[in-house]
């Protein structure tokens, strides 16, 4: 039986239980930022090759070589190339110049949405438009202000691999950039060996724990949080690769762990693919797919998407969470 593809999704009620207890955490892709003015994963991609050829790091002809392969691949290339000419590739200005988010309309009322369904974030964009708290009440109609005082708000950056922690997470306004960030491009993870070394299972110490930082985060953020994907198109589920393997075996570890989400946009006659989409990431994954209809207005309906849950979604409180806890003690004893 076909699953709905509707215009405006209703949250499931696992996304709302945990929008109540404040362990919802968005989980931000490629495709939010690309609404902000951002490429997307593949055209990024593309534009550092293209910025290569015109610092003469790289040819025509090796350019046209490069053009139908993956992301990863060119981005590899890309890489070993500007090191080989002793030079700095200007990520900056290839993702989001300093200040850009003054001048994107729907950037700003898309992370406005995104900041009132929770209050820390993981994402795997290099970009910094989470790293900045939009005020919830953001409309079109106040958006165009000369007043961005509150705009200028700052959340807590956490991109280098020994921050990269539980312990640091539970500060609110806290955001992992689980691949690195703009601020230290060093950090980015780009290359092949980029994301072996990220997620290379560095064994147990002594007391148990986990030897890499970034696995043993995962691992405590799909066995104790209830995550939604928001933002990662077909095209780039490479780049949830490792994280949706970390997903399913934390999945297999703990009996109690909480369902996650993915929003996905599809146009209606993508009825089919979205059937085995959803298939696919409930059964291999234990994930659950939100599906949302683009035939209206493309990928932008994300927008009002969001808008809706987040009017939806009770806000974060923590009276409530005690509240709960308090009678989930009582029915306990």
């Amino acid at each position: 039986m076909s699953i709905a593809i509707p215009l405006i999704p209703d949250p499931p009620a696992g996304l709302i239980d945990a929008a109540i207890r404040t362990t919802l955490v968005p989980f931000i892709g490629a495709g939010v930022s690309q609404l902000a003015g951002c490429p997307r994963w593949s055209e990024f991609a593309d534009k550092v090759i293209d910025w290569l050829v015109a610092e003469h790091a790289l040819d025509a002809a090796q350019r046209s070589q490069l053009g139908n392969l993956s992301p990863r691949v060119k981005l590899s290339v890309a890489k070993l190339a500007a090191q080989g000419k002793g030079i700095d590739i200007d990520y900056r200005g290839i993702l989001q110049k300093t200040g850009e988010w003054k001048k994107n309309l729907d950037g700003r009322r898309i992370y406005s949405h995104i900041s009132a369904l929770a209050s820390k974030f993981v994402t795997t964009n290099y970009d910094e438009w989470l790293d900045i708290v939009f005020p919830p009440e953001l409309t079109p109609e106040s958006i165009d202000t000369k007043d961005d005082r509150r705009e200028e708000q700052r959340r807590n950056p956490l991109y280098l691999p020994s921050d990269i922690r539980a312990d640091n997470f539970l500060t609110p306004n806290s955001v992992v950039h689980l691949h690195g960030a703009l601020a230290d491009p060093a950090t980015m993870v780009l290359s092949t060996s980029d994301y072996i070394h990220r997620y290379a299972n560095g064994g147990r110490r002594e007391d148990g724990q986990e030897e890499n930082n970034v696995l043993c985060f995962l691992e405590y953020l799909f066995r104790e949080k209830t995550v939604l994907f928001i933002g990662y198109g077909l095209d780039e589920l490479e780049i949830l690769e490792y994280i949706i393997m970390k997903a399913k075996a934390s999945a297999r570890q703990s009996a109690n762990v909480a369902g996650h989400y993915l929003l996905q946009g599809f146009f209606s006659f993508e009825d089919k693919i979205c059937d085995s989409l959803h298939e696919y990431f409930l059964k291999e994954c234990g994930i659950e797919l939100i599906p949302f209809r683009r035939d209206e207005n493309d990928w932008k309906q994300l927008i009002h998407v969001l808008e809706a849950f987040a009017k939806a979604l009770p806000a974060n409180d923590e009276l409530i969470v005690q509240q709960l806890a308090e009678m989930e003690e009582l029915a306990r004893g």
